[in-house]
């Protein structure tokens, strides 16, 4: 299947769809100078008048042959319904409420009035920003969804990084590092392994975002598109090799350590920050760690 009969399918379906609004496509494939090729995924946002109409497996099937596909929430608090078609094709696409949208779109030309939205509104406006600002394209919904979307372009006061969210990463860190340590120490590798991954980078990769960013550099959430922002040094650092030994495992753990207390030092003195004396729970991770170094 190539890219030009997957599209003519998918647009075929949308039209005969009840209740479909717009179909706009983001990610790499609609974002200008993007790294596309054959591996590249296909993202867009369903904008939809009923999400519940199309919260099931079911319907990808009715576009072309499909080999698996299911539905999830995202941590952003949106259902992403993805796909993987006959010949590797896969696809993702966020159902969207249109009146959710719509609000969104008209309230970006206000950016004055931010201040006075609701709180869920603004959130949707930022993750609207964050997915669809790098690049879009409108593939269903004409020239009233193309004008709702270049609302896009209006400046928009962007996302700071309070002292609170520092104070909450830094916390969270030390705490899950304890954590993941005791792990490797009772030989639960494949735990901490885990672990490593899916909760202590994450604190990491929070507070490089915020040292790219106020080195001029461009961040992406989530740690998208990292190998174009961080920069040589901290390409070299989080390029950490992690197994299920004791010995690997307590090496990732002392190197993930260094760049933390690194990265922490450097975004406070940025931002004139007081960092949080975490030297003692430091000394204790480094002593254990070291032993099941060897």
């Amino acid at each position: 299947m190539t890219a030009p009969e997957f599209e003519a399918r998918l647009v075929a379906w949308i039209r005969a769809q009840p209740g479909v609004e717009a179909l706009v496509q983001i990610g790499s494939r609609a974002q200008p100078g993007a790294v596309v090729d054959a591996w590249s995924d296909w993202d867009y946002q369903l904008i939809v008048r009923d999400p519940a109409r199309y919260e099931n497996s079911d319907w990808p099937a009715q576009i072309a042959p499909c080999w698996s596909a299911h539905l999830e929430p995202t941590p952003r608090g949106v259902l992403k319904l993805s796909a993987v078609f006959a010949g590797g094709w896969e696809a993702d696409f966020v159902l969207l409420p249109a009146w959710q949208v719509k609000l969104a779109c008209w309230a970006m030309r206000h950016p004055g009035a931010h201040g006075w939205f609701p709180p869920a509104l603004n959130r949707g406006i930022r993750n609207l920003r964050l997915f669809a600002r790098p690049g879009y394209r409108v593939v269903v919904g004409g020239p009233a969804w193309e004008r709702r979307y270049a609302a896009l372009e209006v400046p928009w006061p962007e996302p700071v990084f309070p002292p609170e969210d520092f104070a909450r990463h830094t916390a969270a860190f030390w705490r899950h590092a304890v954590w993941v340590a005791k792990k490797i120490r009772r030989g639960e590798g494949r735990t901490a392994l885990r672990w490593f991954h899916v909760e202590l980078r994450e604190h990491t990769y929070a507070l490089l975002a915020e040292e790219a960013r106020l080195e001029g550099r461009a961040p992406r959430a989530e740690a998208r598109q990292a190998e174009r922002w961080l920069g040589e040094i901290r390409l070299r650092q989080t390029a950490t090799l992690t197994g299920v030994t004791q010995r690997e495992l307590a090496g990732a753990m002392l190197a993930e350590l260094t760049l933390f207390r690194e990265v922490t030092a450097s975004v406070a003195a940025r931002r004139g920050w007081t960092v949080p004396d975490y030297t003692a729970v430091e000394a204790w991770l480094r002593t254990e760690l070291a032993q099941a170094a060897g």
